[in-house]
């Protein structure tokens, strides 16, 4: 007899698997979240809108703008279009501007950037992520 109550003695038990059984649900479900991607956070998407926002200046467009996040690390890749006479040095000081106030705005995030000329067909739309 632990508590020397027998209407208490099975109660005590149970009420201990069952904060045991709650808190190795929580352990579970954060290791498996960490395993799986995710939609980065609102506050997060917002912060990257703002990042961008300074250099979309027309010419500049982004389309194929993918975000996500796997445990503490964050993804963002984009398209960036810019006129077909620019120089290679400048989309790239472009490129490495923009990279540069993402990472800012959002910690932990690997950035992956394409240059892309505005007058190629090929770069108006979008490439299905399912292309196989």
């Amino acid at each position: 007899m632990l508590t020397g109550r027998h209407e208490l003695d099975p109660t005590v038990p149970m009420l201990v698997a069952v904060y045991v059984s709650w808190t190795g649900l929580g352990i579970l479900r954060r290791s498996v979240t960490g395993l799986m991607d995710a939609a980065l956070t609102v506050e997060e998407q917002d912060a990257l809108r703002r990042a961008l926002e300074p250099h979309l200046v027309a010419p500049v467009q982004v389309h194929a703008l993918r975000s996500r996040q796997a445990g503490v690390r964050r993804f963002v890749s984009m398209h960036v279009l810019v006129p077909g006479d620019w120089s290679v040095q400048r989309g790239h000081d472009l490129l490495e501007r923009m990279e540069a106030d993402i990472r800012r705005a959002i910690p932990n995030a690997s950035v992956l950037t394409h240059l892309e000329s505005l007058e190629d067909p090929a770069s108006w739309e979008d490439v299905p992520l399912d292309r196989g």
